[in-house]
């Protein structure tokens, strides 16, 4: 499997680097304008009483807390990785397909476990012929807004795809207490370069309590259902690169229709100036089509160059240096 090796800052990874801006202006507005109301999802009385259906893909849209935002933009910055892996196209589809197959799933999880709770409450008091039985919310009511169930899903992702590059241990005794027969009992921890993912996700699933466990499990079941190649349409589907464009560079489309616009009101124009213009448009083009074969080359190159050991990188340096 090739290696990923680190990567500095977005370079090549426009998706993250736009996802990440969004997702903080987002969240910006919803704190200046206060209107966090509107990305909060519950089943009683949002969805039962005033039929707000759309809360189902739009409570994935932005956190309402300081500690969920900044957990959530580290965790996707280090999932950058995956864009890498997937490709920018492809990683921007895999975001919307999870994000698509997260709100649904965990509507009815929560629509059918709050059900399946009530009954149960109305069955044992009918059947012990208690006292009379009345709705009430439950647990399962309502959860913590946020793309917790993407982040969840990409996290299975980025263990399974994303391969290791190094691993260290830390001692948990002291060393020199021991006699050294007996230093290789001493107690010590194997860690991997991939352990600040998991005390970061760690933290974003135990943040908010029970409220974030739900959409956390789901996001995993269905994480593992992509990487078991078994969620229906996640590997075929690809975003339109049209639409991929206008995400990645929404001022130069817009550019684009004013460029349109002013022509059809500007009049006739000359042959040679529309030549001129279109000869441009096909430079540019020519020039971002070589610009993105020269990115995805590097990548190939640095994906599938191994990560020398740090013993010959010292080796090479005091050489370097000697010669």
């Amino acid at each position: 499997m090739p290696q990923i090796t680190p990567i500095k800052g977005f370079i090549n990874t426009p998706v993250t680097k736009k996802v990440v801006i969004f997702s903080t202006i987002i969240t910006i507005l919803v704190s200046i304008f206060q209107i966090k109301y509107l990305f909060t999802l519950s089943i009683d009385p949002l969805i039962l009483e005033y039929n707000q259906f759309w809360r189902i893909l739009t409570f994935q849209l932005s956190v309402i807390n300081e500690s969920d935002y900044l957990l959530t933009m580290i965790l996707w910055f280090h999932f950058k990785n995956l864009e890498r892996f997937y490709g920018s196209q492809k990683y921007l589809s895999l975001i919307l397909i999870l994000s698509i197959y997260n709100g649904v799933v965990t509507f009815l999880i929560m629509s059918l476990g709050q059900l399946l709770i009530n009954f149960i409450d109305y069955f044992i008091l009918t059947t012990f012929k208690l006292n009379g039985y009345t709705y009430f919310t439950t647990i399962l009511n309502s959860i913590v807004p946020g793309p917790i169930g993407i982040l969840s899903s990409l996290y299975i992702c980025f263990g399974t795809y994303i391969p290791i590059s190094y691993q260290f241990k830390i001692l948990l005794s002291n060393p020199f207490k021991n006699n050294q027969e007996n230093h290789s009992n001493s107690k010590e921890l194997l860690l991997t370069d991939h352990f600040q993912i998991h005390i970061l996700y760690t933290l974003l699933l135990f943040n908010n309590g029970f409220k974030s466990f739900v959409p956390s499990l789901i996001g995993l079941f269905i994480g593992k259902l992509y990487t078991s190649e078994l969620l229906p349409g996640s590997k075929s589907w690809l975003l339109p690169t049209t639409l991929f464009k206008i995400f990645i560079n929404p001022f130069k489309i817009l550019n684009n229709i004013i460029n349109l616009i002013r022509r059809r009101f500007n009049g006739y124009q000359s042959i040679n100036q529309i030549i001129d213009d279109e000869d441009q448009n096909e430079e540019s083009n020519e020039r971002e089509e070589i610009v993105d074969d020269m990115r995805n080359n590097e990548s190939e190159i640095r994906a599938e160059t191994p990560v020398r050991p740090l013993a010959s990188q010292f080796l090479d340096t005091f050489r370097t240096r000697g010669d």
